[in-house]
C-alpha cells in the first residue's frame, strides 16, 4: 500500500469513529432513552433488563449509524486536508482525483460490507431477543409461539387458482399442532371437497388430521362423506416451519427467511410489495456508507471557508435529510406498488450516486 494511501486512512479512521458516537448518542437521546424510561415507568421493568434492551437496541441503531458516519468522517477528512492545501500538494506532485479518493471509497465499500453482516446476523436476532423481553414484562410470561387464526391459500402458478384453502384457529410452529382446523379442495380450479378436524398435527409424512369430517361439494350442496378418528392429508400442506414464517415480525427476519416469507405470500396470490421493499433495504441502506463516501469526497476536497467539524457536521446533517426523505417517498411508493419495490428500495441510492459521480467528475476536470 502507498504511503499516500496510509496517510489518507489515517485521515479518514478517526472522523468515521467521531461520527458513529456522534450519531449513536443522537438515537440514544432522542428515541432509545425515552422507550427505556417508558417501559421503566409503565411497565416497572427491571433495571438490568433495561440494560440488556439497551445493548440489544444497539445493533439496529448501528446499522443506520455506519453510513452517516462514513459521510462525515469523510467529508472532514477530506476538509482538514483541503483546508491545509494538502490536497493542493497532492495534485502539484500528479495525484490524481481518483487516486485520493479512492481510499474514500474503498473504507466505504468495507463498512458496507461490515453492515450488512450486522443486518443479517446480529439485528434480527436481537430484535426477536429484544421482543421475548418486552412481552414478557408486559404480559408476565414468556412470548408464546402459537399463532391464531392462520390462513394459507397456495395459488398454482400456472393457473393462478387456488391449491387449496386452509385456516387453523390457532397454530403452533414448534410443536407442529393445528387446532380446529378446516382445509377446503379444489379440483381443476373448483371446490371439491371440505375437510374439519379438531386437530392436524405434523409427521415424518405430512400433517394427519383426527376427529373429523369430510364433506363433499356437489351441485346439491355439502353432504357427509367420510367421519374419522385419523385421516392423512392428501394435499401437500406447508410444512410448521414454512407455515411459522406467516406470523413471524419483518425485522425479526434474515434475508433467507424474509426471502421465503415472500415466496410463501406470493403464492397464496399477496403482492408482498413491503417485503420486497424490505428484503431490498437489507442491501441498499448498507451500501449508504459506500454511496456516501462517493458524495462526501468531492465535497470535502471542494475549498471552504471555515472547514471544520461544525460544517461537517452541517453539510452532513442536510445530505442526510435528503438522503431519508427519498428514502421514505420511495419506500411509500415501492410499498405501494405505484413504482416497482426494488426502485423504491433503491431510489436514494441511485439519486446520490449519480450526483456524487457528477460531482466528482466536475471535481477532476477542475
Amino acid at each position: 500500500m502507498k504511503i499516500l494511501n496510509k496517510y489518507i486512512y489515517k485521515e479518514l479512521i478517526a472522523p468515521f469513529f467521531f461520527g458513529v458516537a456522534a450519531f449513536t448518542g443522537i438515537f440514544i437521546g432522542t428515541d432509545l432513552i425515552f422507550e427505556l424510561t417508558e417501559y421503566y415507568t409503565r411497565w416497572g421493568v427491571e433495571v438490568f433488563t433495561l440494560i440488556r434492551l439497551f445493548f440489544l437496541s444497539l445493533p439496529e441503531i448501528i446499522v443506520l449509524t455506519f453510513p452517516m458516519a462514513s459521510l462525515l468522517g469523510t467529508i472532514m477528512a477530506y476538509n482538514r486536508l483541503s483546508g491545509d492545501s494538502e490536497i493542493t500538494a497532492m495534485r502539484a506532485g500528479g495525484v490524481s482525483i481518483i487516486s485520493i479518493v479512492l481510499p474514500a471509497l474503498i473504507m466505504g465499500l468495507v463498512t458496507s460490507g461490515v453492515t450488512i453482516g450486522i443486518t443479517e446476523f446480529l439485528v434480527p436476532r436481537a430484535n426477536y431477543r429484544a421482543e421475548q423481553i418486552m412481552y414478557q414484562a408486559r404480559h408476565g410470561e414468556q412470548r408464546p409461539e402459537t399463532q391464531y387464526d392462520l390462513f394459507l391459500t397456495p395459488m398454482d402458478s400456472s393457473t393462478r387458482r387456488p391449491d387449496y384453502m386452509l385456516y387453523a384457529h390457532s397454530f403452533n410452529g414448534d410443536s407442529g399442532v393445528m387446532k380446529d382446523v378446516v382445509v377446503q379442495s379444489f379440483e381443476n380450479g373448483s371446490p371439491d371437497s371440505v375437510l374439519e378436524a379438531k386437530r392436524a398435527e405434523w409427521l415424518s409424512d405430512g400433517w394427519h388430521f383426527y376427529n373429523g369430517t369430510i364433506y363433499f361439494l356437489d351441485a346439491e350442496g355439502r353432504r357427509p362423506a367420510l367421519e374419522f378418528d385419523s385421516y392423512r392429508s392428501r394435499e401437500e400442506i406447508h410444512s410448521p416451519g414454512r407455515a411459522g414464517q406467516l406470523g413471524k415480525n419483518i425485522d425479526e427476519m434474515n434475508i433467507r427467511e424474509l426471502s421465503e416469507q415472500i415466496a410463501l405470500m406470493e403464492e397464496q396470490g399477496r403482492t408482498a410489495y413491503e417485503e420486497r421493499v424490505e428484503l431490498h433495504h437489507r442491501f441498499s441502506i448498507p451500501l449508504a456508507s459506500f454511496i456516501f463516501a462517493l458524495l462526501a469526497a468531492p465535497l470535502g476536497i471542494k475549498p471552504q471557508r471555515s472547514a471544520g467539524s461544525a460544517t461537517g457536521f452541517g453539510i452532513s446533517i442536510i445530505i442526510i435529510f435528503i438522503y431519508y426523505v427519498l428514502m421514505t417517498v420511495g419506500d411509500a411508493l415501492g410499498s405501494q406498488g405505484t413504482i416497482q419495490p426494488w426502485l423504491g428500495a433503491w431510489l436514494q441510492n441511485i439519486v446520490i450516486f449519480i450526483v456524487g459521480v457528477g460531482m466528482l467528475i466536475k471535481t477532476a476536470r477542475q
